[in-house]
């Protein structure tokens, strides 16, 4: 069991919109306000993508500049940039090695995404934008994660040389014997860092069964040197970072993963679902880590 729990806020990601919810953040701005308040609510790690102002997903280093410079200025909190944009290993992490996050996430497997699902499962048929619409519709169900051994391969050379920390995103149990086989070839410092995102149409159901057999092939293959993360999507996140907790794992939540507290009733905000986190773990006598505990539990500098 661990001692305290860290909790990751994804404050926005590339797969919901603005049509789902007005409280994602999906500005440049309004990533950077969410995710302080999120860190002041007590998260201690922000998981982060970056949009353009219109809302669309993007890997533009200028971009990106302004949300992390404006999170760094404004909190202490540990700054988590996915690394899931472009078709090669340099492309996803031109930005990260521009602004040199504490923390980079690398996917470790490749899998039918189901985009089309994340819409379904946040209740949303119709859209207010072009770019909603295409990235929605019938072309959503042609998409598949491409994470070939080669690329993740290729971006472990990058970020060890660049001493840049990595999260590993584990989507069903292959990917952690696709990461064990990585690191049995990369020297990787520990601890092995593992986010399990669950819940996706294409990997894992986020049902308490899955997590435990997650959990305990992660346990058994990387021992004492894992740190291990859950997350789940849609409404069942909040339910899911509950089971992690009851479980001695560090948890995940944010608007990436989930925007509607109750079916049709969205939370106001990143920092409401951390601070119902905290809520939840304060009546179970889980203690949660605020960010210098975790940069020490997860041995960042």
């Amino acid at each position: 069991m661990i001692q305290k729990t860290i909790i990751t806020c994804a404050s926005t990601g590339s797969s919901l919109s603005p049509s789902m919810s007005p409280n994602l953040p999906a500005t440049p701005a309004a990533i950077c306000d969410q995710s302080v308040a999120a860190a002041k609510a007590g998260a201690a790690i922000i998981h982060l993508h970056a949009r353009n102002p219109d809302g669309t997903p993007t890997n533009d280093t200028e971009v990106w500049r302004d949300i992390v410079n404006g999170i760094r200025e404004n909190c202490d909190a540990v700054i988590n940039m996915s690394a899931s944009m472009g078709k090669s290993a340099e492309d996803r992490l031109s930005a990260v090695l521009e602004l040199r996050p504490d923390l980079a996430t690398v996917i470790v497997g490749s899998m039918n995404y189901g985009l089309f699902r994340k819409a379904e499962n946040q209740g949303i048929s119709e859209f207010n934008t072009d770019w909603e619409k295409r990235a929605f519709g019938p072309s959503s169900y042609e998409i598949v994660t491409n994470n070939s051994f080669a690329k993740i391969g290729q971006m472990l050379d990058i970020l060890i040389a660049e001493d840049i920390g990595i999260e590993f995103e584990c989507y069903d149990v292959g990917h952690l014997y696709i990461l064990d086989y990585h690191l049995s070839k990369k020297n990787v410092k520990r601890p092995i860092i593992v986010q399990f995102l669950t819940g996706i149409l294409g990997g894992i159901p986020s049902h308490p069964q899955h997590l435990m057999h997650m959990k305990s092939t992660a346990e058994q293959l990387f021992g004492q040197d894992l740190q291990l993360f859950i997350h789940g999507t849609g409404m069942a996140n909040i339910r899911t970072a509950t089971t992690g907790g009851l479980l001695g794992t560090h948890i995940r939540i944010g608007q990436e993963d989930n925007l509607f507290d109750k079916p049709g009733v969205p939370f106001d905000s990143n920092a409401a679902q951390v601070e119902r986190m905290r809520l939840i773990f304060d009546a179970l006598n889980i203690e949660v880590a605020n960010a210098g505990e975790a940069r020490n539990i997860l041995q960042l500098s």
